[in-house]
């Protein structure tokens, strides 16, 4: 009796997590960010959403919204919730790695794009929101905990950034899919 009762227990806590999770996860296009989102688009479509977890880490939520039905590669706003907390200095080192990954850069973009980065970003903290919207194929807007904080027309740059999430040969490729909705 004791055992079942507290099998019943483990189920129900368990159970009350995974819904408070799924409640949550929910929550990542706040309203905030959903009236940034309205300055560019007409229309906030949801293509996909995922969670991105490293071994045991839960690292960060994401979701995918287009001003299209279906995923436009030129207009679309991608929002991570971060789950864990990250130095600035990492976060800078895996995104122009991540950028390494994809091209080969020269010296300059890359010294260019680190000086970007560490003039941007910022050490996350547990349920820090960031939002990348990309508009007319070349232009890319960035906001953390809904400030704006660059502003880039540089194309190459854009493509590569977005593409650490986007493209299917990704470091994960299932997240990938979850958040381009083939999934």
């Amino acid at each position: 009796m004791v055992k079942t009762l507290s099998k019943l227990l483990y189920f129900f806590a368990l159970f009350s997590f995974v819904e408070a999770y799924a409640e949550d996860n929910k929550s990542i296009l706040n309203q905030v960010n959903k009236n940034i989102i309205s300055k560019y688009f007409d229309e906030i479509n949801l293509i996909g959403q995922a969670n991105y977890s490293f071994m045991f880490w839960n690292v960060y939520d994401a979701q995918l919204y287009s001003n299209q039905k279906q995923f436009d590669k030129n207009n679309f706003a991608l929002i991570l919730k971060y789950n864990k907390n990250i130095k600035k200095e990492t976060l800078v080192k895996e995104t122009i790695n991540d950028m390494r990954d994809q091209k080969e850069l020269s010296k300059g973009k890359i010294d260019e794009w680190t000086k970007v980065f560490e003039s941007i970003f910022k050490s996350t903290k547990i349920g820090s929101r960031f939002l990348g919207i990309k508009i007319n194929e070349n232009k890319s807007i960035f906001y953390y905990d809904e400030k704006k904080i660059f502003e880039s027309e540089d194309k190459e740059f854009g493509d590569l950034f977005f593409n650490i999430w986007l493209r299917h040969d990704s470091k994960s490729p299932e997240f990938s899919k979850k958040l381009l909705g083939e999934f």
